[in-house]
């Protein structure tokens, strides 16, 4: 069975990308360099909008790494062979139906950031049997 590239358990907002910049590169600790630093641009760009989101770094039970939270939602980011996934899923408390509303607002802000970090964002338009995702990039 094919894998593709995961995100927060019971996302609301799943976001998927693409990079050249951080895949480019043939030294694993310069392309991890790159990463990290990537990683801390997106965080400072969402921080900028989102003021009540607060830096974490958390794993969710697979492989997404939990990079900002907030009383509603946390953001994880995920990459698996050059893909890459920015999600958001509500927390588990008393305001789980508000969180719920909340990622699905927070989508066009979240995309905004991203472009400004210099990613091309993917539409995912179906799968094949095996799990492999299709995607193309959004216009």
């Amino acid at each position: 069975m094919a894998r593709s590239v995961n995100y927060l358990n019971n996302a609301e907002t799943v976001i998927y990308f693409t990079a050249d910049f951080l895949t480019d590169d043939t030294d694993e600790h310069l392309a991890s360099f790159h990463w990290l630093d990537f990683q801390d641009n997106l965080i400072y760009e969402i921080q900028l909008k989102l003021k009540s989101y607060i830096e974490s770094n958390k794993r969710d039970n697979r492989e997404t790494n939990i990079i900002l939270e907030n009383n509603l939602c946390c953001i994880g980011i995920s990459e698996y062979c050059g893909l890459y996934s920015l999600s958001v899923a509500p927390n588990y408390n008393d305001y789980e139906s508000l969180g719920k509303h909340h990622a699905q607002q927070i989508t066009k802000t979240l995309e905004k950031c991203l472009e400004k970090c210099g990613v091309k964002l993917l539409n995912r338009i179906g799968a094949f049997s095996n799990g492999s995702g299709v995607f193309e990039y959004k216009s």
